[in-house]
């Protein structure tokens, strides 16, 4: 039987990584080993100028575990896919195995999550144009989402826990740019979530149409956030991209 991969969560802008808890549950009772990732940007004391250390954070918790010989499938939601892509570099499976080494990144999983070129920021992406939703401080150092029970949780029954866990967000790193584009060198996986109203299902499908790269694509009927309003389908979704056949 192949070992089945520790599965990394990498969560969006504003988020900690206990937004996944519930899929996470649901993986771990099936036999997979889950941990998450924790961004310098979020509450930060002192603001973030790019996403450096944001994918040193995701690197810290994946270089141990590849160090192991163990294989990785990484979740990035939302801003996270900007980070994570960035963050595969010299740690996917592939390129370990050209090392020597064993372990490795072996698979991507977006979560209506930015799947951005080289030479592109999240603000590029968005024109240059704040969202209508974006609360940026004066000295565009910070920024917070407005109405979040409408742009995240449109679907979620009773998410004031989860708004409650919000926090803010260091705004320029949403104006660092990619260096590193790990879904084009890494088997990826799209969970396209049509009721999505941060990022809209038109907004979705042209980073998967556009990459140029050939994607596992799954949809669901499902807000911003799928993890908390369908965790089920979730983790089927993301054993499927682990192999299993469901």
């Amino acid at each position: 039987m192949i070992p089945k991969p520790v599965i990394v969560f990498v969560p969006g802008a504003w988020h900690p990584p206990t937004c996944f808890r519930y899929v996470r549950d649901k993986l771990e009772a099936a036999g997979y080993a889950t941990t998450g990732v924790s961004f310098a940007s979020v509450g930060a004391s002192k603001q973030l100028q790019d996403i450096g250390p944001d994918v040193a954070a995701i690197q810290n918790v994946v270089r141990p575990i590849v160090d192991q010989g163990k294989d990785v499938l990484l979740v990035v939601h939302s801003y996270g896919g900007v980070v994570g892509g960035e963050s595969v570099r010299g740690l996917d499976k592939v390129s370990r195995a050209k090392e020597g080494k064993k372990g490795g990144i072996t698979h991507l999983y977006y979560c209506c999550a930015f799947a951005l070129p080289e030479g592109v920021s999240l603000m590029d992406a968005l024109q240059q144009k704040n969202l209508p939703w974006f609360r940026v401080s004066e000295d565009q150092q910070i920024v917070t989402a407005a109405d979040p029970d409408k742009i995240f949780y449109n679907d979620v029954a009773d998410p004031d826990e989860d708004i409650a866990m919000l926090k803010t967000h260091s705004y320029q790193t949403f104006h660092s740019k990619v260096t590193y584009a790990g879904w084009k060198y890494v088997p990826s996986t799209y969970l396209l979530c049509e009721k999505d109203m941060a990022i809209p299902l038109h907004a979705q499908k042209a980073m998967v149409e556009n990459s140029g790269v050939q994607w596992r694509v799954d949809t669901l009927d499902a807000s911003h956030s799928p993890f908390l309003s369908m965790p089920d389908e979730m983790a089927n979704s993301i054993k499927r991209a682990a192999g299993e056949e469901l």
